[in-house]
């Protein structure tokens, strides 16, 4: 029957995808079971940085099961370098030097994974250790190359100006300069990276299976390797068991699994663990700032001078989008006349860098929030009081920030800002912390804006299908990994098509199914799969008007279609639903059925914007911090969902959270990981999360039809810095200075010993 209720897009309509989910119906990669596969394990580089001397693998090829072992000097096409990772990228196979713990040597075929790893335990591996390099800022001086061939460490150098911040730091009433580091961290998602790949050399197609957030790059990346026609590579995303932006890049395992499948004509199967993950997985976050902001008499923003160094591992990876991103975050929501920013990107002996959930967002925030609370302290201003000062106003947009066309362009600031501060009630808050210290109890509030740049480029598309049961079905190249797509975009296109929302099905992740797409990363898919909706869906009805046409014995131009009926005009008591029209189509014997495939495309961004507060007790003789409260003030654009939309901030938010308080990944100075396990690699757990709090504050788009703006990152953008600044004034009164995030409960206690604080 028609829908002629309320309009599904705006309700909290839970998530279509969780019942199969919950009761283990789902299908991950690592539940695909090809006929006859060999499943793969690695020999991974114990060594930062060594010349490879000698592989022997004899007595590993001798365990029963062990079908092949595989080396670059056996198969000299693994010596290629792996696509996407200009300017320099790691060879599919180590085979002459390797550059960081972690980096693949040997690849094993075996009846089953443990038989695999037996072999792998058994391969002996000469090596000659060079000097490991673990700094960025040292790597920069280029004293001790990591790739001869490349002449320098130095990834990309660049710089970005707007205005004249040298000079204006120079005319300042008020200067502040500070040296502010973040850690590097790993993503950690549930389902680790895998593959499973099988090759029909009659045919001359291989399917892969791949736990990634791109099916469409991954094919790109595929065939190009390979010299394969696209279309003779089909990549198909099942369940993805989490993304995070690190299941969307191009790795040593992708390359492997195909190629070994097409070369041996062998079904093969990856399925990384979690060991694995902690040195085979790209990792982000590791950058230091030396940072100068000038302020006027009157406490105005005049300009900011930052040079910074990202430690991006051992190769290119999707490290440099990431440092870019930063520069481009680094204004966030404030007025800064004046900027002169310098970033340089910079090669050492660790796991490289590529994107995780916030790229760079994070980063460029935290730069800015944590040297707006550094002024206030130093100068004598109240934080709250200088943020809302420097606050980008409506009466300013569109607002220009000097960055490579960032241009704020819709929102309310200082009013969600001020909503903030109204429901933390500052006073009260002030007045029970003053309390509480008298009592030996630290409180502290840390606050924080962001703006959550979105989307901006390239584009994405649905595909629409009437199928014999009247069921419509949506294809969508974008993966989900989570989010809840499914249900977002069976609401858009039930509203589109004007049926209930239980005869949509949706379909992702195929490259079989639709012809082009870019994939689920940035906070991108709503914005763009969102708006390809409704431009497919009036397609789709155009389609099928002509079958309706035919029922009703009228010409087409004639046909009407409305709430969910096809009429003729003026006729609207004599019509035929979805159903009716399959029905029709079927009796005709037509091979295919109706289908239209329709893209949304932009080159404008969006800009969410968020103000997160959070009250938290810090005990000074532990250095144990316990979140009291967190509040966030979000503007969304038009919601589709918002139960969807509340997920998705306060799972950034827990996120982010992890890596304030913490999560790092550290390395000994030969470069060496010593975090490798959730023993020593701590994440959050319910306990130490409190029931955040999430309130929309939504201003639509101006740069999207349906004004739709991203929600994926905003949780985690303002989360190192919102923590910092908290922690810092539960002990403003003695001066706390906190420089680097993670503020580790270890980091926390010294910083506290060193001011005689714990007791």
């Amino acid at each position: 029957m028609p829908n002629t209720s309320t309009p599904f897009t705006g309700r909290p309509i839970p998530r279509m995808e969780d019942p199969h989910l919950i009761q283990g119906q789902g299908t991950y990669v690592s539940d695909i079971h090809f006929d006859h596969q060999w499943v793969m394990a690695l020999v991974r580089s114990s060594h930062a940085h060594a010349l490879i001397k000698d592989i022997r693998c004899g007595t590993a090829a001798k365990i029963p099961g062990v079908h092949a072992i595989v080396t670059a000097s056996e198969y000299p096409d693994l010596k290629r370098r792996l696509p996407g990772m200009e300017p320099m990228a790691p060879p599919i196979l180590a085979y002459d030097r390797v550059h960081y713990v972690g980096q693949p040597i040997v690849a094993i075929l075996a009846d089953s994974r443990y038989i695999a790893e037996d072999a792998a335990d058994l391969v002996e591996i000469d090596y000659e250790p060079l000097p490991a390099i673990t700094n960025a800022e040292i790597a920069a001086r280029d004293e001790n190359l990591l790739h001869p061939e490349f002449g320098t460490n130095v990834l990309e150098h660049f710089e970005k100006q707007s205005g004249d911040g040298v000079q204006a730091l120079r005319t300042a009433h008020h200067v502040v300069n500070a040296t502010l580091r973040m850690g590097r961290v790993s993503a950690q998602p549930m389902e680790p990276r895998a593959l499973a790949a099988q090759y029909d050399p009659s045919s001359g197609e291989l399917l892969v299976y791949h736990a990634t957030q791109s099916v469409h790059r991954a094919q790109e990346r595929i065939a190009n390797l390979w010299g394969m026609d696209p279309e003779k590579v089909r990549v198909v995303a099942p369940e993805v068991g989490g993304g995070f932006g690190v299941k969307n890049g191009s790795y040593p395992e992708e390359a492997l699994v195909t190629y070994l499948a097409k070369t041996l004509a062998q079904p093969v199967k990856w399925s990384g663990d979690r060991f694995e993950e902690f040195f085979g997985t790209y990792q982000e976050r590791e950058q230091v700032h030396h940072v100068t902001l000038g302020f006027s008499q009157e406490g105005m923003i005049v300009a900011l001078h930052d040079t910074y160094y990202q430690d991006n591992g051992a190769f290119a990876g999707g490290g440099m989008l990431v440092s870019q991103n930063t520069a481009r975050n680094i204004p966030g929501p404030y007025r800064i006349p004046n900027l002169y920013i310098e970033g340089y990107t910079v090669m050492t002996n660790k796991v490289p860098q590529a994107p995780y959930r916030g790229a760079g967002r994070p980063q460029g925030h935290y730069i800015i929030e944590r040297m707006l609370d550094r002024a206030a302290d130093q100068l004598g201003w109240d934080r709250l009081e200088l943020k809302m000062k420097n606050l980008v106003a409506p009466k300013d947009f569109p607002y220009a920030t000097g960055i490579e066309g960032v241009t704020l362009d819709s929102g309310n600031y200082p009013r969600v800002f001020q909503d903030l501060l109204e429901e933390l009630d500052i006073d009260a808050f002030r007045m029970r912390q003053s309390e509480a210290r008298q009592q030996g109890i630290r409180l502290g509030l840390g606050v924080s804006n962001s703006v959550e740049i979105s989307a901006g480029f390239g584009f994405e598309g649905v595909r629409f299908q009437l199928n014999p049961s009247g069921q419509i079905l949506l294809t969508t190249g974008a993966t989900n990994q989570g989010q809840g797509h499914r249900t977002a975009l069976a609401q858009l296109a039930a509203d589109a098509l004007s049926i209930p929302m239980e005869q949509v099905t949706v379909i992702e992740g195929d490259t079989g199914r639709i012809a082009r797409s870019i994939g689920t990363f940035g906070s991108r898919t709503i914005i763009m799969a969102g708006n390809a909706v409704r431009v497919a869906a009036q397609g789709f009805i155009d389609k099928t008007r002509a079958i309706a046409a035919d029922l009703l014995e009228a010409h087409v131009d004639d046909v009407v279609f409305d709430n969910g009926q096809f009429f003729v005009k003026g006729v609207p008591s004599v019509s035929h639903d979805w159903k009716a029209l399959a029905d029709a189509w079927q009796s005709q014997s037509h091979p295919e059925w109706p289908t239209h495939e329709d893209y949304f495309s932009s080159s404008s961004a969006t800009y969410g914007f968020g103000s997160h507060g959070v009250i938290i007790a810090v005990n000074p003789s532990t250095a144990a911090v316990r979140i009291e409260r967190y509040v966030i003030l979000h503007d969304s654009g038009r919601v589709v969902n918002p139960l969807l939309a509340n997920g998705q901030v306060i799972g950034g938010a827990v996120q982010g959270l992890g890596s304030a308080l913490y999560e790092e990944m550290l390395f000994g100075p030969d470069g060496e990981p010593l975090t490798t396990s959730f023993l020593d690699y701590r994440l959050p757990g319910a306990n130490e999360m409190p029931d955040i709090e999430v309130y929309h504050r939504d201003y639509p788009a101006p740069s999207n039809p349906e004004g739709y703006k991203g929600v994926g990152e905003a949780g985690i953008i303002p989360s190192q810095a919102i923590m910092l600044s908290a922690v810092e004034d539960a002990f403003r009164d003695v001066g706390l200075r906190l420089d680097y995030a993670p503020i580790t409960p270890g980091r926390l206690f010294k910083s506290l010993q060193e001011r005689g604080e714990n007791a």
